[in-house]
C-alpha cells in the first residue's frame, strides 16, 4: 500500500512539473489484457436433522444374552442425518443408535430415504448409513431372542427404523444451506481400551464441524474407537450408553445437530468398566465431549467444497460354520450364495476430509492400513457401516485364539481368516 502511495504521489509531481505535452511519436505502452477469472470452487450447503427410534417395551435388546426385554427407556435412541451437497454430487451420511445395521436394513434405509430427497435426487447408494452399536437397542441382527433358536428381531420395530431414517434425509434436504466446513484433532485417553491387545490403541478423536454463513453450528462429526457397553446385561431400559451422554453434553454445550461416527472397535476396543452404572456411562460421554468442544476452539478451515464418491459391491467368503447355520435357519436374515455373503464398502469425500466404512466390527490394524491409502485431510473410518458382517479380526488371531484374550469368542462371530484382507482389498479399489 505505502508502494501505491508513492507511486502515486511521484505521478503526480512529474505531471505539474512537465506542462508540454509529450511527443506524439512517443510509443504508448498496450494495455496487458485481463487474466481470466480463476473458477470459483462450487459452493457447498448442509443440512441435518435427527429423531427417536424409541423401542416399546417387550422388544428384545440387543448384545450380551438371551431374553432380554426393553422395560422403558433411559435415553433417547436417535436417528440423525446429514446431508452435504455441492451441486452435483449431493450425498447423505446417517447415523443411527442401533445394535446394527444388517446389509438389508441399509438398503431399506436407502431406498425409503432416496424417495424422500424430492428434486436433489440422492440415489440410494450416496446413502451411507452406521451403527453406533448400542447394547440397550432392540435387537437388529436376530440372535438375542428368547432363546438360541428364536430371533430377537421385531419387524415392526425395523419397519419404523427406516421410514422415521428417511425422514431425517428428508428434513436434512429441507434445511440445505450454505456451509463451511472446519475440522480438529483430539485424544480421548483414559477409559477406552484394547481389552486383547492393550498396546495396540487407536485414541484418537476427529471433529468435522459444519457452519452456516453466521458461524452457527449445522451439524458435528465426532469419529472416535470404542463400544458403547458401559452398561451390562442387567440393564433393560433402552438407551445409548455413554453415547447418549455425548450427546447430551454436546447440545447443551453447542446448538445445531451432532452426530457420533463409531469407530474400528473389533478386537477388543471397550470402555473400563469397574462398575456397569448409568453415572459411570454419564462421565464417559461427557468426557469425550470435553475434549471435542475444546478441540473445535483450535479448528482449521478445511479446503475443497467438492464431493467425490466411490463403493464396491463384494462377496466375502463365509467360513464360520456357525454363522452360516444362522442364515441357513434364517436366524439371520441374509442371503448366502456359494459360502459368501454379499457386502459392500464406500469412500467418499467432502473437499479434503475422507471418510471410509468397514462392514463390521474391525480391529484397530485395519483403520490404520485404511488411513494409510487416504493422502491427506481429516480421516474418518466408520465402523459397523453399511453392514454389520460380524467381527473382522487380525488374521494372526486365528493362528492360536487361546493366546490372546477373548480371541475365542471373537473368531467364533468372523466370517473366517481372510475377512480383514478381502475388505482391504475392496477399500484399495476404491481409495483413490
Amino acid at each position: 500500500m505505502r508502494c501505491l502511495v508513492i507511486l502515486t504521489g511521484c505521478m503526480f509531481l512529474a505531471v505539474t512539473a512537465c506542462k508540454a505535452p509529450q511527443p506524439a511519436s512517443t510509443p504508448q505502452p498496450e494495455s496487458a489484457a485481463p487474466e481470466p477469472a480463476a473458477p470459483e470452487p462450487p459452493a457447498l450447503r448442509v443440512g441435518a436433522a435427527s429423531g427417536t427410534v424409541n423401542p416399546s417395551e417387550g422388544v428384545f435388546l440387543g448384545g450380551y444374552g438371551y431374553g432380554r426385554r426393553c422395560t422403558g427407556v433411559h435415553d433417547n435412541l436417535y436417528a440423525k442425518a446429514v446431508v452435504f451437497d455441492d451441486g452435483k454430487t449431493p450425498l447423505a451420511l446417517v447415523v443411527v443408535d442401533a445394535l446394527s445395521l444388517q446389509y438389508a436394513t441399509v438398503q431399506a434405509i436407502r431406498e425409503a430415504a432416496s424417495k424422500r430427497t424430492g428434486d436433489l435426487a440422492i440415489p440410494p447408494e450416496r446413502i451411507i448409513a452406521q451403527a453406533t452399536h448400542s447394547h440397550c437397542a432392540p435387537d437388529t441382527i436376530g440372535i438375542y431372542g428368547a432363546d438360541p433358536a428364536t430371533s430377537g428381531v421385531d419387524p415392526a420395530y425395523l419397519e419404523q427404523l427406516a421410514i422415521v431414517t428417511a425422514i431425517q434425509v428428508e428434513r436434512a434436504v429441507a434445511a440445505l444451506r450454505p456451509a463451511r466446513l472446519v475440522w480438529a484433532e483430539a485424544e480421548c485417553v483414559g477409559w477406552a481400551v484394547n481389552d486383547s491387545e492393550p498396546d495396540v490403541l487407536d485414541n484418537s478423536v476427529t471433529v468435522i464441524q459444519c457452519l452456516d454463513g453466521s458461524g452457527a453450528n449445522i451439524a458435528t462429526l465426532t469419529n472416535f474407537a470404542c463400544h458403547p457397553t458401559v452398561l451390562d446385561e442387567d440393564t433393560t431400559l433402552a438407551g445409548a450408553d455413554w453415547v447418549g451422554a455425548f450427546y447430551k453434553a454436546m447440545a447443551r454445550a453447542l446448538p445445531g445437530e451432532h452426530l457420533f461416527l463409531q469407530g474400528a472397535i473389533g478386537a477388543w476396543i471397550q470402555p473400563l468398566t469397574p462398575e456397569r452404572t448409568f453415572e459411570l456411562a454419564d462421565r464417559y460421554g461427557r468426557d469425550l465431549a470435553e475434549k471435542t468442544l475444546a478441540a473445535l476452539r483450535t479448528s482449521r478451515s478445511l479446503e475443497g467444497t467438492a464431493i467425490r464418491f466411490a463403493r464396491e459391491v463384494f462377496d466375502m467368503p463365509l467360513h464360520n460354520e456357525l454363522l452360516r447355520q444362522m442364515i441357513e435357519t434364517k436366524l439371520v436374515a441374509r442371503e448366502m450364495s456359494d459360502g459368501a455373503v454379499r457386502t459392500e464398502v464406500a469412500w467418499f469425500a467432502v473437499g479434503d476430509a475422507q471418510f471410509a466404512t468397514h462392514p463390521g466390527e474391525t480391529a484397530p490394524m485395519f483403520a490404520t492400513e485404511t488411513r494409510e491409502l487416504m493422502d491427506s485431510g481429516p480421516k474418518c473410518v466408520l465402523g459397523l457401516a453399511l453392514d454389520h458382517g460380524g467381527y473382522i479380526c487380525p488374521p494372526h488371531y486365528f493362528d492360536d485364539p487361546e493366546a490372546i484374550p477373548h480371541a475365542p469368542y471373537l473368531t467364533s462371530m468372523s466370517p473366517g481368516r481372510d475377512a480383514g484382507p478381502v475388505m482391504m482389498a475392496a477399500l484399495k479399489e476404491i481409495i483413490p
